[in-house]
């Protein structure tokens, strides 16, 4: 009895086994046909491109605003834009990050690049094997890129200088620039030029004494630490400080408050974020120099897809950079509420 009860048992394993090979399988070749007619048909979008972002730092909220624009971007058109990096395992840096997308054959990468060889040759390597590159906000000049998406090197650093120059007297004033001590990122040596040369042009060399210092900028916590002993010391501070990034100015602006020396210095920031804004507002800091970091990100995928559709794209698409103060902060962000008030829409 116990035998048949067993033998019934197997015959039911196995039908049940079998029918849902049949319904797998049945579900597998439907899927398939679907997928085939959809192409056929041209589909709607279903299958996308699939496109890498890659920065040194995405938490730092001008690269993270970068790439939910370049997001958006992407999405309207079906496309998918993947933040290398985020969700391994390890830390990676921005070279294995292009290693990766390149053996995974994206369909295009945006690169916050720099002027190194190693990125050159990576970039180099991409173009070989068929996959456009865009950078966004740091170029490699020097590469096979196919466009740059961001602001000149040069122009911000003649806005900084013209900014100064509402400054000069008489008096020689001590201007301390707060520079990344990455020896390969020319970018901030040619801002520390359009600000010397915006200033020599003038004919106010005199009124000025430039100086630059050394921060780490791969994290938060060691910018701290660097500006916080900058803040906090004895001496006076130098007339004015002007921040590379936006890291350094969140750093000055919470300084400035915790070591009580508000007042004791003026500071030009760069880029925008709600202690930066706060703090011009409260004047803690008199300006920033921002951009709109999100049509940056949009102009990254129209890039790609101009040079897939047409095989060609503009080299450089420049972004306008904004001098925002406490004199014009109020439309600034009623202009920024707007816009998003429309996106919305």
């Amino acid at each position: 009895m116990k035998e048949l009860n067993y033998k019934k048992l197997a015959v039911i394993m196995l039908l049940t086994m079998f029918i849902v090979t049949i319904v797998t399988v049945g579900c597998v070749i439907f899927y398939g046909n679907s997928m085939f007619r959809i192409l056929e048909e041209g589909g709607d979008g279903l299958v996308g491109k699939h496109y890498a972002f890659i920065c040194e730092n995405i938490q730092d909220g001008f690269y993270g605003s970068i790439f939910e624009g370049a997001y958006g971007e992407a999405e309207n058109d079906g496309d998918y834009l993947e933040n290398i990096g985020a969700n391994l395992s390890f830390s990676g840096d921005k070279y294995e990050m292009m290693e990766l997308s390149i053996d995974a054959g994206v369909d295009g990468i945006v690169v916050d690049a720099g002027e190194s060889e190693e990125m050159r040759e990576l970039i180099d390597l991409a173009e070989k094997k068929g996959i456009p590159v865009v950078t966004v906000a740091s170029d490699n000049t020097s590469s096979a890129r196919k466009s740059y998406v961001g602001f000149g090197y040069y122009d911000l650093g003649v806005n900084y200088g013209k900014e100064l120059l509402k400054r000069a007297t008489d008096d020689q004033k001590r201007v301390l620039i707060l520079m990344s001590p990455d020896a390969e990122d020319s970018s901030q040596n040619i801002i520390f030029q359009g600000i010397r040369e915006t200033i020599d042009k003038a004919e106010a060399t005199s009124s000025f004494k430039l100086e630059t210092m050394a921060v780490p900028d791969t994290s938060a916590f060691g910018a701290e630490e660097s500006i916080s002993a900058l803040i906090m010391k004895n001496d006076e501070l130098p007339d004015v400080i002007i921040c590379l990034n936006e890291i350094y100015t969140t750093c000055v602006c919470q300084s400035l408050v915790d070591y009580n020396r508000v007042g004791q210095t003026v500071v030009y920031g760069f880029y925008e974020n709600s202690t930066i804004l706060s703090s011009i507002q409260k004047k803690i800091i008199y300006a920033t120099l921002t951009m709109d970091t999100e049509r940056m990100g949009e102009y990254c995928i129209e890039a790609l897809k101009e040079y897939e559709d047409y095989g060609n794209v503009n080299e450089y698409l420049p972004v306008d950079i904004r001098v925002v103060t406490a004199d014009n902060i109020v439309e600034y962000m009623n202009e920024k509420e707007g816009e998003k008030t429309d996106e919305e829409i």
